[in-house]
């Protein structure tokens, strides 16, 4: 089922997200470019939220970082690229409808996973210009357990003078190529109303779900 493609996928792309912990991040404050910003901004509200511990519930981790999430991602360009053709035969209402649903689903999969904190630690972000307006930005999780690392590159574009994610790569395997793949398998199969409803459907699961 679409549901448990989606699960699949979220559970790989929450074992990639990069948690950036800084005791002295303000040092180097102007060693960091504005990409590499928007990625430290991002993970330090993920570890706040894991911080808030598994006793929380979903809608305060949805609303700690429903901002931080808006803003970090390009979700206009994401809900362009995710459809690919079929975006362009959508009306306006149906592209803000989408639009809002795949926000609301990456939102609640974020607060579904990040829900209690073990001490991650991720390196300090580097960025590799491909030009003007659009940089890569890795970083490496190491895992105090194991000792295990995995270094994840996050694609950011510049769009009105502001650095957004569009893709994040884990391992070789793009997100955004897997998502496009999924909905516009489903949008194809079965129509908007259902591709709209199995995106709202996981962040209501998520959110009745006893903790």
């Amino acid at each position: 089922m679409y549901s448990s493609i989606l699960l699949k996928k979220s559970r790989l792309i929450a074992a990639c997200i990069l948690i950036f912990i800084s005791g002295n991040s303000d040092a180097w404050a102007n060693k960091i470019s504005a990409p590499e910003m928007v990625i430290i901004h991002l993970n330090n509200a993920l570890i706040a939220t894991m911080k808030l511990g598994p006793h929380s519930s979903f809608q305060q981790r949805y609303r700690k970082l429903y901002g931080t999430v808006s803003k970090s991602f390009n979700f206009t360009e994401i809900a362009r690229y995710s459809l690919g053709r079929s975006w362009y035969k959508l009306s306006t209402p149906e592209r803000h409808q989408f639009l809002q649903s795949l926000k609301d689903y990456s939102v609640a999969n974020y607060a579904v996973h990040f829900d209690r904190y073990a001490g991650q630690r991720f390196t300090l972000p580097t960025s590799s210009s491909m030009n003007s307006h659009q940089v890569i930005v890795k970083t490496t999780l190491i895992s105090p357990d194991s000792g295990q690392k995995n270094t994840f590159a996050y694609l950011l574009r510049q769009h009105n003078g502001r650095w957004q994610i569009i893709n994040v790569v884990t391992d070789g395997v793009s997100s955004l190529a897997m998502q496009k793949a999924e909905l516009t398998t489903l949008l194809k199969r079965e129509g908007f109303s259902a591709l709209i409803n199995k995106l709202n459907a996981y962040s209501a699961n998520a959110s009745n779900k006893p903790h």
